[in-house]
């Protein structure tokens, strides 16, 4: 087993407009409601920056190098802590009624084989978290803290 075969993935249907989905992974006010906590002005290609878990002043910062950004389509970063990077997408499809289907895949895992199936376990169960979560806000104006609450 190769890394280059393991893929991360989650997916969800979300009732709003492919621009809205789009915006609220690139708006920091946005995504910090229902995911990860950010001080940036934005994606922009080819800049670094740092999301944090949490909002404290020790909070851990994942570093994420922004590759691609094709509004309102594709998303494409490197995150990572301790120079330890994986590759994240977000492809965000049009759908019947004007909705957005939503995929989230990352790959890239390191270590041996049973570690990269934990992470690519661990991370396709956290994607699912972020997806429903999004889902709650977008369609609901919920804020459900199921990111937040993750142990």
């Amino acid at each position: 087993m190769t890394s280059r075969n393991v893929i991360a993935k989650a997916q969800i249907l979300v009732r709003r407009l492919r621009d809205e989905v789009f915006n609220a992974f690139v708006d920091p006010a946005v995504m910090s409601k229902f995911w990860l906590h950010r001080k940036d002005e934005g994606l922009r290609e080819g800049e670094t920056i740092g999301w944090f878990v949490g909002d404290s002043s020790d909070a851990l910062e994942i570093e994420v190098r922004v590759k691609l950004v094709e509004t309102p389509s594709r998303i494409e970063i490197e995150w990572g802590v301790d120079s330890r990077f994986t590759n994240v997408t977000w492809k965000l499809h049009e759908h019947a009624c004007d909705w957005t289907r939503l995929v989230i895949e990352e790959t890239g895992f390191f270590g041996s084989r049973d570690e990269i199936v934990s992470q690519a376990l661990d991370s396709t169960s956290g994607f699912n978290q972020v997806v429903v979560a999004l889902k709650a806000l977008l369609e609901h104006n919920a804020a459900i803290n199921v990111v937040a609450d993750h142990i």
